[in-house]
């Protein structure tokens, strides 16, 4: 009997240290992930500041500035759609480094590149090799964690609160670093990585064993890929909302520095949505936040359309971006739990990418014959389309589930 006993207690020890170490890995990921999301996102946050800088010092006229953020934009998706391919075959933590060179070396060529062609090259390279492989393999790390809404809350949250003290440090930095100015940080966060680069999984995870669930492994992907698609048209909503937002509240008549006071404030705000959302977790499910916020943002966005007033704006923006993060958290934590082995979820980047391009496409087309009611009647429609697709995924889901169980 006391042999027993020490078996058991031997058992209970190693039982207890695997899952310490379950738990420290599973903190070293989140917080490895949460900063690979940050240097790989970083620059949609702070595009205004960083275009100012360079289209100050290379005298760019708008239609450059506009060619700049699309291009990186376009290389960050690219890179995204090409992570099915190269994150289950490359040594990602050779990725890591080889991103962080890229993003160090490409922002020194922004900053000190003497033409336009030269600042356009840097920038799709850094998009297409530095941000873009970032902004996957936080995808890939982060899927992996086991509080996965949280983790991605988190992120989503440190993000935007990097962005917002980006914007907030670009005149310092300009009159410190005048060349570099605000780029400074996007290298400084790039290299932080490099620390870590040993918490990061070499290889992909393994695919469900065949033998365990083919056809329920099946099912969750093609269900991955359905709510991926649904991810590239909601994104439309805020991408057509967000995207004239300030002309909207310039054609009420308030004034341009007031209405993008109001739009900071917004965005800032905007973080109460992430944090709840990492807050609640997965208490409520997913497909209720998914909807909550869809409803959210086009009511918002209707209350816009018919707010005037700096004030008033300012509350409306705060509401709509709270509601926009609050539902790509659950969506982004949605698609990478159903897909483990992350090769669905790296597309992430560039689903959103695609419907941030898409909404003001269309919205702005509207507008020529329909006004700023326009831009209101794009965010309900892609808010509805996306919401639509995701109920489609969910029923999907649960058929199939209930199905499985019927059968044993």
């Amino acid at each position: 009997m006391p042999e027993m006993t020490d078996q058991m207690l031997a058992k209970a020890m190693a039982g207890g240290a695997a899952d310490r170490r379950a738990l420290r890995d599973d903190a070293r990921h989140e917080f490895l992930g949460c900063l690979l999301f940050v240097a790989g996102s970083a620059i949609f946050y702070m595009m205004p500041a960083y275009l100012a800088l360079v289209g100050g010092r290379l005298a760019l006229d708008s239609a450059q500035l506009g060619t700049l953020a699309g291009v990186e934009s376009l290389a960050i998706g690219i890179s995204s759609l090409l992570g099915p391919f190269w994150v289950a075959r490359l040594d990602r933590r050779l990725c890591l480094i080889g991103a962080a060179a890229v993003c160090a070396l490409g922002n020194v060529m922004t900053a000190y590149g003497e033409t336009f062609q030269i600042v356009l090259a840097s920038r799709f390279l850094v998009g297409l090799l530095g941000e873009g492989a970032f902004f996957t393999l936080s995808f890939t790390v982060l899927g992996g964690v086991r509080k996965i809404d949280r983790a991605f809350a988190i992120a989503l949250t440190a993000a935007v609160a990097f962005g917002a003290a980006v914007m907030a440090a670009a005149a310092p930095l300009e009159r410190l670093l005048a060349t570099v100015g605000p780029l400074a940080l996007l290298i400084v966060v790039a290299l932080a990585t490099l620390p870590f680069v040993g918490w990061l999984p070499s290889r992909s995870r393994e695919e469900p064993a065949p033998s365990v669930a083919p056809a329920r492994s099946y099912r969750r992907n093609w269900a991955a890929v359905l709510a991926l698609v649904a991810q590239a048209i909601w994104f439309g909503a805020p991408g057509a909302f967000w995207t004239f937002a300030e002309q909207v509240a310039t054609d009420k008549g308030v004034p341009t520095d007031t209405a993008e006071l109001a739009l900071s404030v917004g965005e800032l705000a905007g973080l109460s949505g992430s944090i709840f959302a990492a807050w609640i977790g997965d208490r409520w499910g997913r497909l209720r936040p998914i909807a909550g916020a869809t409803i959210g943002m086009a009511f918002a966005a209707i209350v816009y359309q018919y707010s005037v007033g700096a004030a008033v704006l300012g509350l409306v923006l705060s509401i709509f971006y709270a509601f926009w993060n609050y539902g790509t958290v659950y969506q982004m934590s949605f698609i990478a739990e159903l897909d483990r082995t992350g090769r669905t979820a790296v597309v992430m980047p560039a689903a959103q990418v695609f419907g941030l391009s898409v909404g003001p496409f269309c919205a702005g087309r509207l507008m020529l014959t329909s006004g700023d009611s326009a831009v209101t009647l794009a965010t309900i429609l892609f808010g509805a389309g996306g919401l639509g697709l995701y109920l489609v995924c969910f029923s999907y889901l649960r058929r199939t589930a209930a199905k499985t169980a019927s059968r044993r």
